[in-house]
């Protein structure tokens, strides 16, 4: 499609060249999931010398994993700048969180560890839930977490709910 919302996330650390590294960055921080190696934290710390840097990993971002983010969030200052990688799925949320809790885009960066796993989180246009963890394709079919209507995953990825939009897959045939 020449029109999506759906996020053209990198997957190499250059991405980080992106922020602004200049006098006034004063801490990189990396949140990842487990797909992230320590080598990979490494490299991105060497990247971003001689600017301190933080690494966070969580891996349930749907639950109690978080707890370390929060705290490293209620230290944030200007000139922070976060690094978010890992799977789609994980990176889509953490990044929603960061900006919940007050942080810009330009100040994030996004690196996806998995480009092509086709595991996502999507949301339902008629009941609002969000059925998590879906193994299923973008333009693919699956059914609702909530209603159990037959959804398709629309090329629509809603930032602020970290999901793919799904609707009912008879919607334009409905009378």
């Amino acid at each position: 499609m020449r029109s999506t919302s759906v996020p053209r996330w990198r997957s190499d650390y250059s991405a980080v060249d992106d922020l602004a590294a200049d006098a006034r960055v004063t801490r990189y921080v990396l949140v990842s999931d487990s797909s992230v190696s320590a080598q990979a934290t490494r490299e991105l710390s060497e990247r971003v010398a001689p600017v301190p840097t933080h690494a966070v990993t969580v891996d349930d971002v749907d639950g109690p994993g978080l707890a370390k983010l929060d705290e490293l969030l209620y230290e944030a200052r200007i000139g922070w700048r976060f690094v978010v990688a890992g799977s789609e799925r994980t990176a889509g949320a953490l990044r929603s969180r960061l900006i919940s809790a007050g942080a810009l885009p330009a100040e994030i960066t996004t690196v996806i560890s998995d480009v092509h796993a086709g595991v996502r989180d999507v949301y339902c246009a008629h009941c609002h839930t969000t059925s998590a963890k879906v193994p299923v394709a973008v333009g693919g079919r699956t059914p609702c977490a909530g209603c159990s209507e037959e959804l398709t995953v629309y090329y629509h990825f809603s930032r602020r709910h970290s999901a793919y939009l799904g609707y009912r897959a008879d919607a334009e045939e409905l009378p």
